[in-house]
């Protein structure tokens, strides 16, 4: 019966929020109402049906299915990337580790054994700087700040604990003390440099080591390598190779002449030096049974080659390094596979060897250089076994060949001869846009959307109660410039181009008064000069190239253009032509950043445009009170506006739940007030219905309502807060992308994930499950069928 009481509260919300009405009041006795639902209906215009009710009890729990694999944590700039096994594993942001892919051994330090087509963090890491990344066949490593951590397969000891456990979190190397200053993971051992001095711990069975015998060992030995400055190494297989004051040393095993020492004897347990390299040599890859070192822009092989993966031209074996003069690019960086090797240039890259799963860049064998379609300048390379990873000049991170582990990271099984770009928001602020009951935000491959859709304000082409986990809009297939939502409808700017979708009674879509549309539908007259797009209640508004245009309903001269008529197409806002950097909607009220003043036109019956009066409306912009210049950031709320100017955050308008931040309960403000506490370092900042939220220090702080966990702070339903709260689990990561709706609200974080907190009863924080959250939950993505290869 409680379900039921819940759902009918929930109905009764959406019955109103389509009232039509032009100036939305509630109770102004500063008291706590009894439900979230009933203080937005307005008396006697709420149309609810009791079969309506069991259509929406129905449809909240027909979709809570959750995916408990489905976390989706967007990547940042990729700063170094390291292919595993059947896994893959990046650096991204300020020091992040992110691994995804086969995890049997707990390669990808996620805490269990499960396998993630999603890049996911590492687990035990210390939360300092990673300088250097490794990934092993079933094992990784990081440096960071002089110290060593390990996770995966421990089977000989290769994580350096002093164990034979394998770990499916990261362990601190013993031994190293802060002294290391490089790593390499191979198939089954590791090598660093720690001080002054090599060494190299895991398994030693043809004296892959160094160290003069064949005995495993669980911690860092020294390798028996002549002194001198290690200024790269490289675990294969069962060899290793150093370059040591610019001369190449291996060392292991060598029935395939991997040495390069030209006398293919079983195994090599101390360093030889490889033959007719020099003392140039600036870069060396260790593989499987083959080794490839680079000498200023000339690249060499020697080992097999049964494959051609020597890139001779031939099947022939090697004993001494050969030069690979059919690569017709200088060589910047190399990469060897087991049984393929790959190489980039300035202008791309190119592979050769085996490419039975496309990682080389195509299917088959070929014993010559072949250019990878798709690819061009890149910043790395890495390849294991079957699949290869660059990372682009623009920070992302991109991967290609066998995939049924979803080591590729773009959540499919299928294998890809041509680079997919790991999905991430790559350093872009996380675009998030909260309506009264769904949300949308922008991601790699387009806008993803969650929660109510009954006026298809989801995009997906159908029209449903709800769903409760993200999915992508229709016909967008690029990364946003701008992401809005509405009561009803979505809009996103993309490539300089805006597309709204869901409903269009009062013309809010830009494209002529009509039925809802399913789909995101182009705004014709626009052009592709857009770079935000935000949406009210009925009335949408977009920046282009500095000027304001908006569209929809205008009852409250919310279109700016000094008319109440309303237009389904766009209009220019009056005196708004150019200058403008930021704009922001409210329920029914406008306001924007021009030339750094504050101008806000639309409803004004609560104070909500700062003018010094709370009357009436406002046709065309006018100036907010005391915010002529310094203004960084406006966010418009539902009866009042909060902005950032120098720093500094300040509201204004109605005040009844506290959303104004002083400390004070119901002290109205019609002119800009300061919020206690924020009087430095705010960087983001939001209105929704009666609460307000802002980033200051990477950490969210919300005030006003808590209705239904709307402030994040863990505390209890039908409370108040007057000044800024902390949002739990949000000190010191947040970057952007705040929004709120109705009684939810969403941030991005400093790793690229998105979380968001409050009602969830019809999906709107996208957690695939019916709940009121009072602290934030990380968005989750719908599991993809057959994403492993065997569902």
């Amino acid at each position: 019966m409680r379900q039921l009481r819940i759902t009918l509260n929930s109905w009764v919300c959406f019955a109103a929020l389509r009232r039509g009405d032009a100036n939305p009041r509630r109770k102004r006795d500063g008291v706590m109402r009894d439900d979230a639902a009933a203080r937005r209906a307005a008396p006697g215009r709420c149309m609810t049906t009791l079969a309506g009710c069991f259509l929406l009890l129905a449809g909240a729990t027909a979709t809570a299915h959750f995916d408990a694999r489905g976390v989706v944590i967007p990547l940042q700039p990729v700063q170094h990337i390291s292919v595993g096994g059947a896994y893959t594993c990046a650096v991204v942001g300020p020091g992040s580790v992110y691994c995804w892919g086969n995890n049997i051994y707990g390669q990808i330090g996620t805490g269990n054994g499960i396998a993630s087509v999603d890049p996911l963090p590492i687990l035990g890491l210390p939360g300092t700087p990673i300088d250097a990344l490794s990934a092993g066949r079933g094992h990784a490593c990081v440096l960071t700040q002089g110290d060593l951590w390990c996770w995966g397969l421990n089977q000989y000891g290769q994580l350096g604990d002093g164990t034979l456990v394998d770990s499916h979190e990261a362990v601190r190397v013993q031994g190293v003390n802060g002294a290391a200053t490089r790593i390499a993971s191979g198939d089954y051992h590791t090598c660093a440099v720690i001080g002054d001095a090599l060494k190299c711990w895991g398994n030693n069975f043809y004296g892959q080591l160094g160290n003069g015998n064949d005995q495993d060992t669980l911690v860092p030995v020294a390798v028996s390598a002549p002194s001198g400055s290690v200024s790269y190494l490289s675990t294969g297989g069962l060899h290793s190779c150093a370059v040591i004051n610019g001369a190449a040393w291996c060392w292991g095993e060598n029935l395939s002449g991997q040495l390069g020492d030209g006398d293919p004897v079983v195994a090599r347990y101390t360093p030889v030096a490889v033959a007719n390299l020099g003392n140039t040599v600036s870069e060396i890859s260790a593989a499987l049974t083959h080794t490839c070192a680079r000498t200023g822009d000339a690249l060499y092989c020697w080992g097999a080659n049964n494959y051609g993966q020597l890139g001779l031209g031939d099947v022939l074996p090697r004993l001494v390094p050969t030069l690979v003069d059919q690569f017709p690019l200088a060589t910047l960086g190399i990469a060897t596979g087991v049984i393929h090797t790959c190489a980039r240039g300035a202008s791309g890259v190119y592979c050769w060897g085996n490419g039975t799963y496309g990682q080389a860049g195509y299917f088959g064998n070929s014993s010559a250089p072949k250019p990878v379609a798709g690819v061009g300048a890149t910043l790395e390379l890495s390849t294991r076994n079957a699949h290869t990873c660059v990372r682009t000049a623009d920070g992302r991170a991109a991967c290609w060949g066998f995939n049924t582990s979803g080591q590729l990271g773009d959540g499919s099984a299928d294998l890809r001869t041509s680079p997919v770009v790991v999905p991430g928001n790559y350093g872009t602020p996380v675009m998030v846009a909260a309506g009264i009951n769904h949300t949308c935000a922008g991601a790699a491959d387009g806008v993803h959307c969650w929660g109510y859709n009954a006026d298809a304000q989801l995009g997906r082409g159908t029209q449903t109660t709800n769903e409760s986990l993200p999915a992508p809009a229709q016909v967008i297939t690029l990364r946003p410039d701008s992401v809005a939502a509405g009561s009803e409808h979505s809009c996103a700017a993309v490539a300089g181009a805006v597309l709204c979708w869901g409903d269009n009674e009062y013309g809010q879509l830009g494209s002529g008064v009509g039925p809802a549309r399913l789909m995101p539908t182009p705004v014709p007259s626009l052009g592709r000069d857009v770079t935000q797009v935000v949406s009210g209640h009925r009335h949408t508004c977009a920046l282009r190239a500095g000027g304001v245009w908006c569209w929809g309903f205008n009852g409250n001269g919310e279109l700016g253009n000094g008319t109440t008529e309303g237009s389904a197409v766009p209009v220019a806002v009056s005196g708004l032509a150019t200058g403008v950097s930021w704009i922001s909607a409210g329920y029914s009220h406008m306001c924007a950043v021009h030339n750094g003043a504050a101008k806000c036109w639309g409803l004004n019956t609560d104070g909500q445009l700062g003018i010094g009066v709370a009357e009436g409306l406002r046709t065309v912009p006018e100036a907010v009170s005391g915010l002529g210049a310094g203004v960084t950031r406006i966010g418009a709320g539902y009866l009042h506006t909060c902005a950032i100017q120098n720093g500094a955050a300040k509201c204004w308008g109605y005040d009844g739940y506290g959303a104004l931040g002083n400390g004070v309960l119901n002290d109205h403000r019609y002119v800009p007030d300061a919020v206690v506490g924020m009087g430095s370092g705010v960087t983001d900042i939001a209105g929704g219905e009666d609460v307000s939220c802002a980033i200051r220090d990477n950490s969210v702080l919300c005030w006003g309502a808590d209705y239904n966990g709307d402030l994040g702070n863990g505390g209890a339903r039908r409370s108040l807060r007057l000044v800024p709260t902390l949002v739990l689990g949000t000190a010191g990561i947040a970057a952007g992308g705040l929004a709120i709706g109705g009684t939810h609200a969403c941030a991005g974080m400093l790793d690229g994930s998105l979380r968001c907190w409050g009602d969830d009863y019809v999906g709107a924080l996208g957690i695939g499950r019916v709940v009121i959250s009072p602290v934030p939950l990380l968005v989750v993505r719908q599991d993809r069928l057959f994403a492993e290869g065997f569902d």
